[in-house]
């Protein structure tokens, strides 16, 4: 007597990695948006214009995916800040990259969300530590290419840009905007001669970035 037929395996669905994007694509949209608060399943699918049981399927939880969506955006994020860093005058460049409402905008809702979630913390934490590290570096470097000794430290530099820029950004996204004109004003006049005076003595420079260096 012949053995019975045994029925066909089911294949395995084969993730495809445009429906991967287009979830991260759909998250980001709402984060930036609607604020991390909004970026539930079902919400971010809906964006998506998939079923929500998608989500589980590529990322296996909300929260995989929104660390998914962190470090794509950070990853995004070093690219910039590597080639601002680079090029003729990093600091300036970086002030440009750290004061962009939109990049500094959602780092400011994943921290926000980090509040509550510990793993994402903690690669907030790692992340934050090598491009500070990097930012230093580059400010460093700079310095002592032009023969300029440090009145601050280099990371101090980092600190300081990146708490006026976030807090500029914050405060926008609020509505609040009292003094703002004046203090990115003061920011450009600063690198402004900081820049004309790479060559020369400038003692006596009023400007917020005649803090950052003396000539030798």
């Amino acid at each position: 007597m012949s053995s019975p037929t045994k029925s066909a395996r089911k294949k395995r669905h084969v993730e495809r990695p445009d429906v991967r994007k287009q979830l991260l694509d759909a998250a980001e949209v709402v984060m930036r948006e609607e604020g991390y608060g909004a970026a539930t399943v079902r919400r971010i699918a809906s964006k998506a214009g998939l079923k929500h049981q998608a989500v589980f399927y590529y990322f296996g939880s909300q929260d995989e995916l929104l660390l998914a969506l962190y470090r794509r955006s950070a990853d995004s994020y070093q690219e910039r800040l590597t080639t601002a860093l680079n090029s003729d005058h990093p600091i300036r460049a970086l002030w440009d990259v750290v004061s962009n409402m939109d990049s500094t905008g959602l780092g400011l809702e994943f921290m926000a969300l980090a509040n509550r979630n510990p793993t994402l913390r903690a690669e907030i934490a790692h992340r934050s530590e090598a491009f500070r590290a990097l930012e230093a570096d580059a400010v460093r470097h700079h310095l002592e290419a032009l023969g300029i000794r440090p009145r601050l430290s280099p990371e101090l530099v980092s600190i300081l840009t990146n708490a006026l820029a976030r807090l500029l950004v914050q405060e926008g996204t609020l509505g609040i905007h009292g003094g703002h004109a004046e203090a990115r004003a003061l920011v450009n006049a600063s690198f402004s001669n900081f820049e004309a005076r790479i060559d020369a003595d400038i003692d006596g420079v009023d400007a917020v970035v005649g803090a950052i260096g003396s000539s030798d």
